[in-house]
């Protein structure tokens, strides 16, 4: 009874217990920054409260509830959908959705557990705070509406990668009524809907199993090139991330991105800031919402391929370490791919002057190239050392938090010294970049002698 669920619990605490002792400093780092980010949001919540600022709390729940939704489906893509491991729960003589529905109840009890563990968290630091809770019937809605989510995370993983995805609809629609509904009550006595749904969903699990969709490859012979051994390793890394349909992927958020940064560029006060705040503090959201766009785009365009380069590598780093190439020339040509993930960063800029104006274009030019250089020089040697290694979420927090304060400090600066110095910052500019250009060199330098030792 409940073999799967067992044998998938004891293999990630295993997983889990491995990683932290491998990597107990990012493990330590990844801990206290959680830590921190539920303090604050505790401490977030404390001034709000003695501010009167009002907050419409519905916003909050559906940002809670939309997360556990992507991270159960991220879940079960990766704990079924494309898990080689799978094959074995599979190939017993016991029905798939048994298997199945255990993998998903695995999904469950992880995510019940997270949303468990930092809620508890917060309400405690909130106690600490010495501000009254007394609201046990909201917290069990809350939680209730938690598990619809996580349940139809589950069902929309298991449709999108199905090869029949029309069948997204039905849980499209369920969402779309939860969203109009505005009503937390009304979400959790929807949960029997939601589960007859999964129940459904399980009823045809081997259509999205290991489901991928791969271009019709041509003739051998066509394929057969003799490049420079650089060039070689730069068209194999592009190919994979064009194979995988990331590059399209990179300029659909760089376009969003800059449309959702536009709006919130001319709205984004209104929509946040009660009028009692839009006076204090209401000039500085456009600047801000700007930098979150530029930090958007660099991460899902440089940090996320920069590390998936290297940690991708799992069952193919053999192959490196037999060729004659030298690790700088590895690293070299994994790095130049990341130079065509910089040019779907460009539809950001093509369509933010739509709203902000030509005015600071060059500046936002500056401060992409910027900050994608230094996103590169912080993640490369990090996915040089975890070389093929799973722990692709925990280092893209890590750097992500690291380039968060670097990119704060260095625009903050600029952007007051471009306003109200007085003086010119093209020097400056010129300067940081080149020597970002010799940090790049020292980090590709750092990242060939992690990679020998690995």
């Amino acid at each position: 009874m409940l073999e799967t669920t067992r044998l998938l619990l004891t293999e990630t605490a295993r997983g889990l217990k491995k990683k932290i002792s491998t990597s107990s400093v990012l493990y330590m780092f990844f801990i206290a920054m959680i830590f921190f980010s539920i303090v604050m949001f505790a401490f977030l919540t404390f001034f709000l409260l003695h501010t009167d600022t009002v907050v419409n709390f519905m916003d909050v729940f559906y940002s809670v509830f939309f997360l556990l939704l992507m991270k159960s489906a991220a879940d079960m893509h990766t704990y079924f959908i494309t898990s080689p491991r799978a094959a074995y729960s599979l190939s017993p003589a016991v029905g798939h959705r048994k298997t199945v529905g255990e993998i998903t109840l695995t999904i469950v009890l992880i995510n019940c557990g997270i949303w468990f563990a930092f809620s508890i968290l917060y309400l405690l630091v909130l106690a600490g705070l010495r501000v009254p809770i007394d609201y046990p019937l909201a917290y069990i809605l809350f939680s209730v509406d938690v598990l619809c989510a996580i349940i139809l995370g589950c069902s929309l993983a298991l449709h999108f990668f199905s090869t029949k995805s029309y069948r997204t609809v039905p849980t499209i629609v369920l969402l779309l009524f939860f969203w109009y509904s505005q009503n937390m009550l009304f979400i959790a006595l929807m949960l029997p809907v939601s589960m007859l749904h999964l129940i459904w969903s399980l009823s045809h699990p081997l259509d999205s199993y290991r489901f991928v969709r791969r271009k019709q490859r041509n003739p051998e012979p066509s394929q057969v090139h003799v490049r420079p051994m650089l060039w070689s390793l730069f068209h194999r890394e592009v190919t994979v991330v064009w194979r995988d349909r990331l590059y399209f992927s990179f300029v659909f958020m760089s376009i969003t991105t800059a449309l959702g940064t536009g709006y919130l560029y001319l709205h984004g006060a209104e929509l946040f800031l009660p009028a009692s705040l839009q006076r204090m503090i209401g000039g500085f959201l456009p600047s801000l919402f700007v930098f979150v766009g530029c930090y958007v785009v660099v991460m899902y365009a440089a940090v996320f391929p920069a590390l998936n380069l290297f940690l991708s590598e799992e069952k193919t780093m053999w192959i490196l370490r037999n060729l004659p190439v030298k690790n700088e020339t590895v690293v070299y040509g994994k790095t130049l791919a990341l130079s065509l993930c910089f040019l779907t960063t460009m539809p950001f800029l093509a369509f933010i002057p739509a709203f902000l104006g030509v005015k600071d274009l060059w500046f936002l030019l500056w401060f992409l190239g910027f900050s994608f250089l230094a996103a590169v020089i912080i993640a490369v040697p990090l996915g040089a050392k975890y070389v093929g290694k799973k722990s692709d979420i925990l280092l893209l927090y890590s750097v992500a938090m690291v380039l968060f304060v670097l990119l704060s400090v260095t625009g903050a600066g600029m952007n007051l010294l471009r306003h109200y110095a007085g003086i010119s910052i093209l020097w400056l500019c010129l300067l940081l970049l080149m020597f970002e250009g010799t940090l790049l060199f020292l980090s590709l330098k750092l990242s060939a002698r992690l990679l020998a030792k690995v």
